[in-house]
């Protein structure tokens, strides 16, 4: 058995994703650098039945090839929530930080290291990338839900699904905002809604509610869906004038 290293794991999360690990070394171990498991499958957060186990994939070039085996693993790791991975080699990863930096800061914080050589370690994310990208992502967010909100037309599973689907994705944008400010990075959602509340003195109960929401698999009223769209809106509005009035201070 290759030497992977999956003991913090869930017990489920190893069972899911040991089998497919073996399946891509047994195959390409030569050209495999690093493999991580990444986001929530790492944290208390993870839901046997609903969350995604997510990959990194270092490789020392890109091959078609691996590409065309991993294809073929889809379907039967598909089934036991084993998405694709994210394949990169280390120059993409160099050259990329200031594209990307709210990625690779997530991938930084929350991964664990299954196999081979730890190449996140000491990759270094930049504030200023950090601000631009934290700004035009909730820009974007609030811009998304406002367009959804009216497309919807009141559909109450439309409405649902928008804000429940698209909840995980704020998580990089709190964890840039924490970062900026110097402050703890908790890897963990709840701590980190709180470090965010306590860093600003806000609300993020809406946030707590479309959690709640997700993990009970409930339908709100139509009322309580107008009142989250109302309450996101404030709160995004929030921390796009917080993250707007950050200055990048010379070094």
């Amino acid at each position: 058995m290759e030497n992977i290293k999956t003991a913090n794991l869930s017990e489920q999360v190893q069972k899911n994703i040991e089998p497919f690990l073996l399946d891509i070394l047994n195959h390409c171990k030569e050209d495999v650098i690093s493999i991580y498991v990444i986001g929530s499958a790492v944290t208390k957060d993870f839901h046997p039945k609903y969350s995604d186990i997510n990959t990194l994939l270092v490789v020392k070039e890109i091959k078609v090839p691996l590409f065309d085996f991993i294809a073929t693993l889809g379907k039967r790791y598909g089934k036991k929530r084993v998405r694709a991975p994210l394949i990169m080699t280390r120059d993409y990863i160099d050259r990329s930080l200031e594209v990307f930096p709210l990625e690779f800061l997530e991938m930084k914080l929350i991964h664990q290291l299954v196999y081979g050589e730890d190449v996140l370690k000491n990759i270094s994310i930049g504030k200023a990338d950090v601000r631009l990208q934290c700004e035009r992502e909730l820009k974007g967010k609030l811009q998304h839900i406002c367009q959804g909100y009216i497309k919807a037309m009141g559909n109450k599973s439309a409405l649902t699904d928008m804000f429940v689907g698209s909840l995980s994705g704020y998580f990089p944008e709190f964890h840039g905002i924490l970062f900026l400010f110097d402050q703890k990075l908790p890897k963990e959602k709840g701590a980190v809604l709180s470090a965010v509340e306590n860093l600003f003195d806000i609300d993020l109960g809406v946030y707590k509610k479309l959690l709640e929401i997700k993990s009970q698999d409930t339908h709100p009223s139509a009322e309580s869906l107008k009142e989250i769209f109302e309450k996101l809106y404030r709160v995004l509005d929030t921390l796009i004038k917080k993250v707007d009035e950050f200055e990048i201070k010379p070094a």
